[in-house]
């Protein structure tokens, strides 16, 4: 992983205070591997796996699994609404013998995730919930697998069982994912890259940056985006302080963000995410008799034997080249390519990105509470509609 600055102050020096703290326990903690390959044994035959839940219980699942699809022949499936048309899909495409439902929670009181459970009851399950939960006690009474919650918060949960063991059954490498968070979960005493960022940024945010925006050249690891944004706004988006992060896949964002990147009000920040080399070394080839179309005072020949991969890279550059024509601070992070160690390094990363912000910001980056009173004020709503208030 390599990471670039332009138009952006310097990164801080590293803080004393951080180096003699105690690190957070997702940096130290290690996965029952015994567990981990067991349950993978277990529910080897299943080809399908519907995975309930929302959050950090699953952000991080979905963005391994998603980053490293097209190396398993097993599909995950990802529910966490409660739009009654997806689950009719759902229902129908997945058949009970050859699926299995893993519900994913901590609390294990998300009213949603268990509304969207009880249309699924009658599949196999596997149960990964808080001890003494309803969603424990619900798996208990249908004799359902269960697995023990890590004590750790949900969006940090990306290199344990909540994450890997349902990777695991998938089929993915997941000691190699873990193994390549390792590095960087050692460095968290000390200098790092993702001590770097997070000095920026913050910096930033004192200038009037209010805005981040992250376009990820690379279709696979966007997926990871959405553990990104829940990692960023949930830890130090508090207080009255933190900016607003927005992913896009790039280069499709150039197609419409970039008008707001480039042109509009100047308090965003670039932060590009790429990869170096991709699996197939893939050219373009175009035929003969196409080589004479006109194209931006050339012709369509220009574009014959040139690699996406290289293609790919020039359209980053375009982009990076003219945000920093234009004084509008980026950082461009890149990475070597996309295997399992980048993946889990990539994880790692933005959360210590996350627990760096919110050291700087004086917020506690364990908690979320701007996001429960809406909870509350919806379950009341579900006793009003059944005449019990």
């Amino acid at each position: 992983m390599k990471l670039d600055f332009f138009n952006c102050p310097k990164p801080a020096s590293f803080p004393q205070e951080l180096s003699l703290a105690e690190p957070p326990n997702f940096v130290t903690y290690e996965p029952n591997w015994e567990l981990v390959n067991l349950a993978a044994e277990q529910f080897k035959d299943y080809q399908h796996i519907l995975v309930i839940g929302h959050g950090g219980s699953i952000t991080s699942l979905y963005g391994l699994y998603y980053a490293m699809h097209d190396r398993t022949k097993k599909k995950i499936y990802f529910l966490s609404t409660l739009d009654p048309d997806d689950i009719a899909e759902l229902k129908a495409k997945l058949d009970s013998k050859t699926t299995l439902v893993v519900a994913i929670s901590k609390s294990g009181e998300t009213v949603t995730q268990l509304e969207a459970l009880m249309h699924f009851i009658n599949y196999p399950l596997l149960v990964v919930a808080g001890q003494d939960t309803p969603l424990y006690e619900i798996g208990k009474r249908l004799k359902a697998s269960i697995i023990n919650y890590p004590p750790i918060g949900g969006r940090f949960t990306g290199l344990t069982e909540v994450a890997l063991l349902p990777a695991a059954i998938a089929g993915l490498p997941v000691q190699e994912f873990f193994a390549g968070g390792q590095p960087l979960y050692k460095q968290f005493a000390g200098d790092n890259l993702a001590w770097k960022l997070a000095s920026v940024i913050y910096q930033l945010e004192g200038q009037g940056y209010s805005n981040v925006f992250i376009p990820i050249y690379s279709h696979y690891l966007f997926a990871l985006s959405t553990l990104i944004v829940q990692l960023c706004h949930e830890t130090f988006g508090k207080g009255g302080l933190g900016q607003t992060y927005f992913v896009h896949e790039a280069p499709e964002s150039q197609h419409h963000t970039n008008q707001r990147f480039l042109g509009g009000r100047k308090n965003i920040i670039g932060c590009f995410i790429s990869q170096d080399s991709y699996r197939h070394q893939t050219e373009t080839i175009v035929p003969p008799g196409l080589h004479s179309v006109p194209i931006k005072n050339q012709h369509l020949h220009m574009l014959n034997k040139v690699p996406l991969g290289a293609a790919m890279q020039f359209e980053l550059e375009g982009t990076l080249e003219d945000a920093k024509i234009k004084s509008i601070p980026v950082a461009h992070m890149s990475l070597p390519d996309r295997d399992p160690l980048v993946i889990g390094e990539l994880i790692a990363f933005w959360q210590m990105y996350a627990i760096y912000s919110a050291i700087l910001r004086d917020v506690n980056a364990f908690d979320q509470p701007a996001v429960e009173n809406s909870k509350n004020i919806s379950f009341n709503k579900r006793l009003g509609y059944k005449g019990l208030l």
